[in-house]
């Protein structure tokens, strides 16, 4: 290119490289960080059984929902922080997930319980093999419940005024799941649950937003 030439082509290629420089990275996907917690994980006993909650949380924040991991003994911390959140919002409620396994899905039930004291909403609970069958309330919009029958831990969900919102999934005729050699120790690393997870929390969220 002659010199006439290139600085003809200066204009063009300066806007060009200020185009690219815009541009997110290859493969990269830029989201809106979100402000309000909305998916509230809570793990099982002494917190090391329950690890694919941290991978789901991670999935989570790259698709701009925000989430955070408890113990099962934060319930009360769980509590308090949607509490401050529906002070915040006032007339128009953030959705609330809980997610729970085994021991952080009894807390799960119980949470959910006391927050209908408070008058706050749930929109889904997702529980895990939880080892106790409620509390269930009417504040809760929907229950999504996998257990695996006759593992002696895990229990199904009931109640005769709930019964539409409930859903049990006996894991122990999945094939991708208890055929895949997952258990209740490890099943919250089970991929093919993270993604069914993944995704009902997905569609909850985006449809109250």
């Amino acid at each position: 290119m002659s010199r006439a030439a290139f600085a003809r082509a200066g204009p063009f290629l300066a806007f060009a490289l200020a185009l690219l420089a815009a541009l997110p990275a290859w493969g990269q996907t830029r989201v809106k960080a979100d402000p309000v917690t909305h998916v509230y994980f809570i793990r099982g006993f002494l917190n090391v059984f329950s690890t694919g909650f941290d991978e789901m949380s991670e999935q989570l924040a790259k698709a701009g929902v925000k989430s955070i991991v408890h113990g099962h003994m934060s319930g009360s911390a769980v509590r308090a922080q949607l509490l401050a959140d529906s002070k915040k919002a006032g007339k128009h409620p953030n959705p609330v997930v809980l997610v729970g396994h085994s021991f952080g899905a009894n807390a799960a039930l119980s949470v959910s319980s006391l927050l209908a004291a408070d008058g706050i909403p749930v929109d889904l609970v997702i529980t895990i093999d939880p080892t106790v069958g409620g509390p269930l309330t009417p504040n809760v919009r929907r229950y999504v419940n996998y257990h695996f029958e006759g593992n002696n831990l895990g229990v199904p969900l009931t109640s005769p005024k709930l019964g539409k919102r409930i859903s049990n999934i006996d894991l122990s005729k999945r094939k991708d799941i208890a055929g895949a050699g997952d258990d209740h120790w490890t099943v919250t690393r089970n991929k093919a649950l993270q993604t069914e997870i993944l995704a009902a929390i997905r569609r909850q969220v985006g449809r109250r937003q």
